[in-house]
């Protein structure tokens, strides 16, 4: 018996350096995408939003963009997160990286939202603007989503010592359901919040 408990012990604690290992290998992946990213904006903003300027996408359609880019991958990460048992490592590795591009691409747009519009996007800013707004509504939400999800995790874990492995799928399904109706309404604000001039332009 007591055998059997130290072999538990050993693969929770093996289980546990892992996960480490692959937070430390995200959180890395992120910040490299994101000063790419971020120089990326800084250098070429204006001729990459001139170049989107000659694509036949309306504002409605750079405000949805705007917003897909920062507002589903924070849910994507918790839900893979939660996930990572049943995925394979090298499934995990290829969503790790491309949810660390996924969130690094905001670099490209967050400075227009810190500074200004010109300064990001100079004369693309037909293109710069929209997307902008429309990203400022979907990082909103994922602030909120992030922000409930955690409420709703404390309570958990101060509710009962250690979780079963059904209360945290619940718990996981509920919070999916919950960032899902946040993600269409905040959709609704990205795509028609402009015309209440909410998060229109740059800072």
């Amino acid at each position: 018996m007591t055998r059997e408990v130290s072999e538990v012990d050993d693969r929770t604690r093996t289980s546990a350096v892992h996960d480490l290992a692959e937070i430390r290998r995200f959180v890395l992946a992120v910040v490299a995408f994101g000063l790419v990213f971020t120089a990326l904006g800084r250098i070429y903003g204006e001729d990459i939003a001139l170049q989107l300027q000659k694509t036949p996408t309306t504002a409605l359609g750079w405000r949805f963009i705007g917003w897909l880019v920062s507002a589903p991958p924070a849910v994507l990460v918790i839900t893979t997160w939660h996930e990572r048992r049943r995925l394979r490592p090298k499934q995990r590795r290829d969503r790790s990286l491309l949810l660390a591009g996924w969130i690094g691409l905001s670099m490209f747009i967050l400075p227009a939202r810190t500074t200004s519009i010109d300064s990001q996007f100079g004369t693309g800013a037909l293109v710069g603007d929209p997307l902008s707004s429309g990203w400022a509504w979907g990082a909103l939400a994922a602030i909120i989503g992030l922000v409930f999800s955690g409420l709703v995790l404390t309570v958990l874990y101060r509710t009962v010592d250690v979780p079963t492995r059904e209360q945290r799928d619940l718990t996981a399904r509920f919070l999916e359901r919950a960032w899902l109706v946040l993600l269409v309404v905040s959709l609704g604000f990205a795509l028609y919040g402009g015309r209440t001039d909410v998060f229109h332009g740059g800072s």
